[in-house]
């Protein structure tokens, strides 16, 4: 069974575990609509929080959301402004519902940026340690981890993670002939979470906007020109029933069972 009555509450491996969202199309939501710019990142931020609810709901245990990449910075000063503040009010909603919903909060990317302003800082800080503590002393182990990837670059990423690895070879903590996979993915700001398995664009472009460049090698990548304000939770489970009709071979091939 598919759609929502089909898989709500049931553990499914069908269902991905961890979804990765860009969120586009804001700013073309809102000019279709004349408004400014600002409005479709407000109306954006507030599609962010119904859809981790939906995640939730459907067992998804794990959810990384594309909030502002290091290429944003391209934007015109005044957009860039509107954006940071509603991420630190998105922050501060979003803490609320976190603490109700049981959802426990990982930051990517560089927050010690100059650029960045204080008080989002302190606010992205403070909703990765409460949550934190908050689902650790609830006990739980049925939590949505929600990665919120501010001021985040796949290449960036990357990069940082193989200077670390120069250091400790040099160092000689690291046999460079040894190193594998799993030891350089443990130098990356995601060692911590599980690759996505579905990776999910709206707002109609095909590309993956150097967004965890490491982590989508064998994710199954979801385009719709659905602009992300409108990514209801019709359009989520449409997406998820595409996801459920995929083949995952990893590289492989199923093995067809002999007939006896």
């Amino acid at each position: 069974m598919t759609g929502e009555e089909g898989r709500q509450g049931q553990d499914n491996e069908e269902i991905p575990k961890h979804v990765a969202f860009i969120c586009d199309g804001n700013s073309r939501w809102a000019e279709a609509r004349f408004f400014p710019a600002s409005v479709g990142h407000a109306a954006g931020a507030d599609r962010l929080l119904d859809c981790l609810k939906n995640l939730k709901k459907y067992g998804v245990k794990f959810c990384t959301m594309y909030g502002f990449s290091t290429e944003n910075w391209k934007r015109e000063e005044g957009e860039i402004r509107n954006i940071l503040a509603i991420l630190e009010e998105t922050a501060r909603k979003l803490h609320l519902v976190a603490i109700e919903e049981n959802f426990r909060i990982k930051i990517l990317g560089d927050l010690y940026d100059e650029r960045i302003p204080l008080s989002l800082r302190k606010a992205l800080h403070s909703l990765e340690e409460e949550t934190l503590a908050a689902t650790t002393n609830k006990g739980l182990n049925n939590y949505l981890t929600v990665c919120v990837a501010i001021n985040y670059g796949g290449r960036q990423d990357i990069i940082k993670a193989s200077i670390n690895i120069a250091r400790e070879i040099l160092d000689g903590k690291i046999n460079i002939d040894e190193l594998s996979e799993s030891d350089f993915g443990s130098f990356l700001c995601t060692h911590d979470i599980p690759d996505p398995d579905l990776v999910v664009r709206t707002g109609g472009d095909q590309r993956l906007s150097n967004f965890l460049l490491w982590n989508v090698a064998y994710a199954e990548l979801f385009f719709t020109n659905v602009l992300w304000p409108d990514f209801n939770e019709a359009e989520l489970n449409s997406t998820l029933d595409w996801f459920a009709s995929r083949a995952r071979r990893f590289g492989g091939r199923k093995v067809k069972p002999t007939l006896k």
